[in-house]
């Protein structure tokens, strides 16, 4: 796939608000990165993404160091601006570390909630339950949010700040795992496994709701970098 075939879907249906195109072209940019659309080792050339997104290069620029100090970009000798290579060891240490992480924000969340909080995480455990299935997209949504919230509601602005140091490392391949192996069954067990945590959290049990989040990281580990194993294979020389 070509730069320009790969930035097609990156032309706005509307102009974004002046003063915001680097937020844009960052937003757009990290979901191509993460959905795989640009792989790991593909130029990213400015002036493709800029005429694609409908902007000057320098918010472009901007994206791309931004996305840099996220890991998801590289600058790579003769080739300027590329994409960040994916490894096994990468992924499997950053999922040991959120995995410490999103234990502790469950287990503080538990002792730290508040009515308003435990509102908010409630709201979010209902769409999981909702009585038609979600689609996938909507489903890592949900997922998202229902982290989100939990962090929140652990209190502790230094572990939300090490999640998003560490996260960038796993999207890929958390984002292509789930593609890979969507069906009903899967998404029902993780939903009831997700809301297994949360009520964990509601009932103020630290202990179980971080036994719970740490299992729930420990078997994602396990599946994606056997994901990712199977990708290398195959794909050596693009990794």
């Amino acid at each position: 796939m070509t730069l320009t075939e790969a930035t097609s879907h990156l032309v706005p249906a509307e102009s974004p608000v002046a003063g915001d195109l680097a937020a844009y072209a960052y937003a757009k940019i990290r979901a191509a990165i993460i959905s795989l659309e640009f792989q790991p080792g593909e130029a990213l050339q400015e002036t493709a993404l800029a005429r694609r997104l409908g902007a000057s290069r320098t918010p472009v620029r901007e994206a791309l160091r931004r996305l840099q100090g996220e890991g998801l970009v590289d600058v790579a000798p003769s080739k300027g601006m590329i994409v960040a290579q994916v490894s096994v060891q990468d992924v499997e240490n950053a999922y040991f570390v959120i995995e410490v992480l999103e234990g502790v924000s469950a287990r503080l969340a538990a002792l730290r909630r508040d009515a308003a909080e435990a509102d908010a995480l409630r709201q979010v455990m209902a769409r999981f339950t909702s009585a038609e299935p979600p689609a996938l997209d909507d489903w890592i949504r949900v997922d998202g949010a229902f982290h989100d919230v939990i962090r929140q509601m652990a209190g502790n602005p230094k572990l939300i700040q090490a999640s998003a140091m560490v996260y960038p490392v796993i999207e890929r391949v958390r984002h292509m795992h789930l593609r890979e192996h969507h069906d009903a069954d899967r998404i029902a067990d993780q939903s009831a496994a997700h809301l297994a945590i949360g009520q964990a959290i509601l009932d103020g049990d630290g202990e179980r709701a971080e036994t719970l989040m740490r299992d729930l990281f420990r078997l994602a580990r396990i599946d994606n970098v056997r994901l990712l194993r199977q990708w290398i294979v195959p794909l050596r020389s693009s990794f």
